[in-house]
């Protein structure tokens, strides 16, 4: 079974990376996608979750999968969720 070390890409890491491959600024994004730059900043900061509708966009600009975009980033919430620790080293949720 192949196991992973450390966390899993954030979708805000991987649509930074693809700016830089791309040699796109966020500005440029913006602008193509018809979504607002602060948005997209938020986005990449990971205060704002992508959206079905952004990753669409992303994808029929880019020829990047939606669900691609959409998995990374599920992926990384489960992970910051399952190493998440409470206070008191508790690291499971209440349930309530």
């Amino acid at each position: 079974m192949f196991s992973r070390h450390g966390a899993p890409v954030s979708i805000g890491q991987y649509l930074t990376l693809e700016l830089q491959a791309r040699q796109q600024t966020l500005s440029q994004l913006s602008e193509t996608l018809a979504c607002p730059e602060e948005h997209l900043r938020q986005v990449l900061d990971g205060t704002e979750p992508l959206t079905a509708a952004l990753a669409l966009k992303i994808e029929r600009c880019w020829g990047v999968c939606m669900k691609l975009l959409l998995d990374l980033q599920q992926e990384h919430q489960q992970w910051v969720a399952s190493t998440y620790q409470m206070p008191g080293g508790d690291t499971s949720p209440e349930v309530g």
